[in-house]
This record gives C-alpha cells, sequence and structure tokens, in this order.
C-alpha cells in the first residue's frame, strides 16, 4: 500500500507536528545566505511570570509592605543579585538567576520593565493569545501570528527548517504561512520504527505519482535532518539541566548549529501561575530558566553575533501577595533580551512606581507595549521595513535596545 504523504507526516517524528510542513518539501537544505538578519528566537514564559520577584524593586518601602513574606531581598543571605538603576529606583535579580545576572554584566542581556499588552484582561489565554497574534482588543482582525506575518512580509522562502516550533504543535506566533515545522527534539526526528520504517516507507512509495513523490520528499527530508546532526562537533564544556524548557533549548541549539537557514523559532517554559507557595516554586523554575539560557548560549558560541533571543509573558502579577503566599493576575511584567546585537547590562523602559496612585488597579501599569519591543528587535536585526503589515495600529518607538545589524 502507498502512504499519503498526509499520514507519512503525521508519522515522521516522534510527537513531531510535521503535518505543518509545506508541499514541495526540499531534500537539501539551503543555508541563510544573508548575513543581516538574525535567527529570532521567541521564548513565552507562559501563565504570567511575576516581573516583581524576577527583576525585583527590593529597596522599595511599598514593594517591602505588599510583599512581607515573598519579597526579594536587597541585602541579606539570599538577597538579590543588584542590576543598576531605573528612574532612581534599584533593581535586583532573583538570586537564583545567577547566570542571567552574569550575562546581564556582560552586556549580552537587557531587561525591560512594566511591559505588556495595553488591555484589561486577566485571562491568561485572551492575553496569550493577543499577545501572540501580536494584538489588543479593539484592533482590526489580522491573519495569523506576528511572528508568521514578519517572515511573510520578508517574502522569505523558508527552507525546510527554515521556522520552528520546538513544540508538538506550532505556536500561535509561527501560525499562518507555509514551510512552519514543530519538532519537539530534533535527535528524535524520524517515523517510528526508526530507518527500517523509513526505508520500507521509501520502497513503497517508489511510483511517480505526486503521493509517493512527496513521501520520498519527507524521507530525503528525514535523512538530510540525520546527516547534518551526525556532522555537529560535540557541545564540549556545555551542560544543560534536566527538564523540558532545556531540552527544547539544546534541540534548537542543535538546529542552529547545523547552519540549515533558520530564520525564527518558538519555544514555551510554561508553569508561571503562582497562585500559591511563591517562595517554594518560584525559585526552581527561575534557576532552570536561568542555566537553561546560559547552556543555550554558551552551546551557540560560534554565532552568538548572529542570533537575538526575546522572552515575554501574557501579563505579571499583582503587587500585593495574596493569603496562601503567592500572587494573582497583574498588568505588567518584565521582557529579557539576549543577543549579540544587544546593548545589555541596562534596564529599559519607565518605572510607573508602586504607590497606590501610579498603580492601575492594585496591578503595575504598564508602560512599554510588549510590541514596540518586537518591533525595534524586527527592524534593527532582521531588517524589516514594513511594520505596518505586522502590527498595524502601532507607532515605532525604537528604545535603543538593539544595534543594527551588519
Amino acid at each position: 500500500m502507498t502512504l499519503s504523504r498526509r499520514s507519512l507526516l503525521k508519522s515522521a517524528s516522534t510527537g513531531a507536528a510535521l503535518s505543518a510542513i509545506s508541499p514541495g518539501l526540499r531534500a537539501a537544505f539551503a543555508a541563510d545566505a544573508s548575513s543581516q538578519r538574525d535567527i529570532l528566537v521567541v521564548i513565552f514564559l507562559r501563565f504570567g511570570c511575576d516581573g516583581l520577584t524576577m527583576v525585583a524593586p527590593a529597596q522599595d518601602p511599598d514593594y517591602q509592605t505588599h510583599r512581607p513574606n515573598i519579597k526579594v531581598l536587597a541585602t541579606g543571605e539570599g538577597a538579590g543579585l543588584p542590576l543598576g538603576m531605573m528612574g532612581g529606583v534599584p533593581f535586583y535579580m532573583h538570586p537564583s538567576a545567577p547566570e542571567l545576572k552574569a550575562l546581564f554584566d556582560a552586556g549580552r542581556l537587557a531587561v525591560v520593565q512594566a511591559v505588556g499588552l495595553p488591555s484589561d484582561t486577566r485571562s491568561h489565554f485572551e492575553s496569550q493569545n493577543m499577545m501572540e497574534r501580536g494584538v489588543t482588543e479593539g484592533d482590526d482582525p489580522v491573519l495569523g501570528g506576528w511572528l508568521a506575518r514578519h517572515l511573510a512580509a520578508r517574502k522569505l522562502e523558508l527552507p525546510d527548517l527554515g521556522a520552528v516550533s520546538s513544540a508538538a504543535d506550532i505556536h500561535t506566533p509561527l501560525q499562518g504561512i507555509k514551510g512552519v515545522t514543530a519538532i519537539p527534539d530534533v535527535r528524535d526526528f524520524n517515523v517510528p520504527g526508526g530507518d527500517y520504517n523509513l526505508n520500507v516507507i521509501e520502497i513503497l512509495n517508489a511510483a511517480a505519482d505526486p503521493h509517493a513523490a512527496s513521501a520520498r520528499a519527507a524521507v530525503n527530508m528525514i535523512r538530510s535532518v540525520q546527516s547534518s546532526l551526525g556532522r555537529l562537533p560535540p557541545s564540549t564544556g556545555v551542560t544543560y539541566p534536566a527538564g523540558g524548557f532545556a531540552s527544547s533549548l539544546r534541540s534548537l541549539a542543535d538546529i542552529i548549529k547545523m547552519n540549515v537557514g533558520l530564520e525564527a523559532a518558538t519555544v514555551d517554559f510554561g508553569g508561571w501561575d503562582h497562585h500559591y507557595n511563591m517562595n517554594i516554586y518560584f525559585p526552581p523554575a527561575a534557576r532552570h530558566l536561568s542555566q537553561s539560557l546560559k547552556a543555550f548560549w554558551d552551546d551557540i558560541a560560534s554565532v552568538q553575533h548572529r542570533v537575538t533571543v526575546v522572552t515575554m509573558t501574557e501579563f505579571g502579577r499583582r503587587l500585593e501577595e495574596n493569603t496562601a503566599g503567592g500572587t494573582d493576575h497583574g498588568a505588567a511584567s518584565f521582557m529579557f533580551v539576549l543577543g549579540g546585537g544587544v546593548n545589555g547590562g541596562r534596564i529599559y523602559g519607565d518605572w510607573p512606581g508602586l504607590k497606590p496612585s501610579n498603580l492601575r488597579e492594585g496591578d503595575v501599569r504598564v508602560t512599554t507595549d510588549v510590541r514596540q519591543v518586537l518591533q525595534e528587535i524586527l527592524v534593527t536585526r532582521r531588517g524589516e521595513d514594513n511594520l505596518r503589515s505586522i502590527f498595524p495600529t502601532l507607532d515605532y518607538r525604537p528604545r535603543g535596545i538593539l544595534r543594527a545589524a551588519s
């Protein structure tokens, strides 16, 4: 029996949603010929990562008053790691993230505070959907995700791993264009049963009809990936922590080092909805984020100059801690921007303050639209010149977070 392309692609990778690959798969990879564009890695810290804990205004009296049990300390044992001032307020990295502090001190990592969407919703799923699509309430309907619209605006012909979601399904930012691959781990890129079944599929699809040709192209794609993986040098001295997020970044580092023309990738890190026992659950999550990003950065040492990583989260948490030792859904949070072209070692944005009159219904006010940071990345590091096709209602207001690609 001849396997259909749909059946083949649905089974072509353990956990990988290869049915999302566009028709006409190319058997050979095409390396990125442009040195003018960074590879963009978008990390979504899902379910509301607290910016007042990750990058804390630890000396602020209002912060200390409203978070008597869960505050980050400015001094003493277990104190936060000083980053510097913004708006006259000193900020501290969470003590579980010394690797991120080191990247900040090295000028590779920038922080944006009081960032988010200008939205009134406190729904995880509404906020995630709007942020990943690049819209807010009241905007006219747009197709697909913001990152897909950017790739479409650049009129890029994506090679087989030109746009990747490190997951079993394509993340929303990359939905809306052909040629995106969802693949949790590139080292497992194969059909169930491995090479034996891959050979069987090829033999069963020796005919000249279009379905058989498409199946053979998919087989060739899998073999191309495996061949490229076999030529990768070992990641000497790089150790990733155990965990799903680190595994996704390790897989992504492999794809980058394979030099197959990757343009953009999305990665998820969930579990940031800390309604209770924040002192127990936040530190290991922050530690995993910090160690994983540092390992990834070290792993791609030879190409750091052409990679930009940005993190975002749908909203932050309320200033006031709750009775369960946690925090509830808020408004503004933070972003990290990591890269060879980042003007790092600085905190960007406009800090609104934590006085009651400065808050929005008990939340830190959004003073920087998350999309403005994304705009700056696309323009300065990816050469975007058609922002209206991506964020139709948003003016361009760069903060100087990045240097232009050269």
